[in-house]
């Protein structure tokens, strides 16, 4: 009847009847009395003399029935998300017309919901970043408690071996940044799960440890975990420093850093791991949520300039942008 637009489910019954009375007109007498007859039907439904159920069948899944109260479950509609058929893929254009039918007799699953989604690992194929050939990801989202919703993603190419995992959020950048400073003092501080966004900066003050946002990426993990990530990272990385081009003393120096470190991830002395985060999205466990835990700060803050624009948000106009877009170009006088 149409062609896409956004309107209200009153809107769609009107076009549909304003498109029917145009034909009736020209219809015969049979055609007719069943064409105003119908129309009589539509007009019920929009005075909303009568319940009605609305299906929206999309394959190309980009419509949307809105929730008039978004923070509660909506218990009138219902969403199924289906897999394609071959019919409805060539319909849009994603497969040549003579592609034949699979003979396979595994059915893909059908998600009934959201939260079905969530309870399932997803895969996907991606090119592999070491040998550039067919490699399978795996997500699943995960739920930590007293935090937010995460994305977890690994890849493991069967082609070269090579293995790569990263975690998202998955609700974007936060209004605040947050600093996030864990006192570790017994070996209890060590098991607490630790998400490390990859625009987080880490610091521990007792090692003179400062960690940019480039050097380890995103990980969710143990305090433990992510000091012998990091431990191995510099091994791996401090070719200047560890290898034969170093100075005997920079040997020594990173060799004793590198002790220290391994010291640190067996809770062999106490020490201040703390997180800065600008995107807000990293996180240290609370033993005692959701009471204050005496050996987590947690501070939120206004990111700078400087932040906002490290994270790409000084561009982002998303209010009057029309108005913006409108204006004239200044002219030189």
């Amino acid at each position: 009847l149409c062609c896409s637009e956004i309107t209200t489910i009153e809107g769609i019954i009107w076009r549909a009847k304003f498109s029917l009375i145009e034909v009736i007109a020209d219809a015969s007498k049979e055609i007719k009395e069943k064409l105003i007859t119908f129309v009589d039907k539509l007009s019920r439904l929009i005075n909303c003399e009568t319940e009605f159920s609305m299906i929206v069948d999309d394959p190309s899944g980009n419509s949307f029935i809105e929730n008039p109260n978004p923070e509660k479950i909506d218990t009138q509609l219902t969403t199924i998300h289906y897999h394609r058929s071959l019919q409805q893929e060539k319909l849009l254009g994603l497969v040549a017309d003579d592609v034949e039918e699979s003979n396979d007799e595994d059915a893909p699953p059908v998600w009934e919901s959201r939260e079905a989604i969530r309870n399932e690992v997803l895969h996907f194929s991606v090119d592999c970043p070491n040998c550039l050939k067919q490699a399978e990801t795996n997500m699943k989202f995960i739920n930590i408690p007293y935090f937010k919703e995460v994305i977890i993603m690994a890849t493991c190419c069967e082609q070269c071996g090579h293995r790569t995992n990263e975690v998202k959020s998955a609700s974007g950048i936060a209004e605040r940044g947050v600093k996030l400073t864990l006192h570790v003092v017994d070996p209890c501080d060590l098991t607490r799960d630790v998400l490390k966004s990859e625009n987080c900066f880490l610091y521990i003050p007792e090692l003179e440890l400062e960690v940019g946002m480039g050097i380890v990426g995103s990980k969710f993990t143990t305090v433990e975990g992510l000091l012998k990530s990091l431990k191995e990272t510099f091994e791996n990385q401090s070719y200047f420093s560890l290898g034969d081009s170093a100075l005997p003393d920079q040997q020594q120096r990173m060799r004793t850093f590198l002790e220290k470190l391994d010291q640190a991830s067996q809770g062999k002395f106490s020490y201040h791991l703390i997180f800065d985060d600008p995107s807000g999205n990293s996180y240290i466990e609370s033993l005692t949520a959701p009471n204050p835990d005496s050996k987590l700060k947690v501070e939120f803050y206004e990111r700078s300039w400087e932040q906002n624009e490290e994270l790409g948000l000084n561009d982002m106009n998303t209010e009057n942008y029309s108005s913006e877009a409108e204006k004239p170009p200044e002219t030189c006088s």
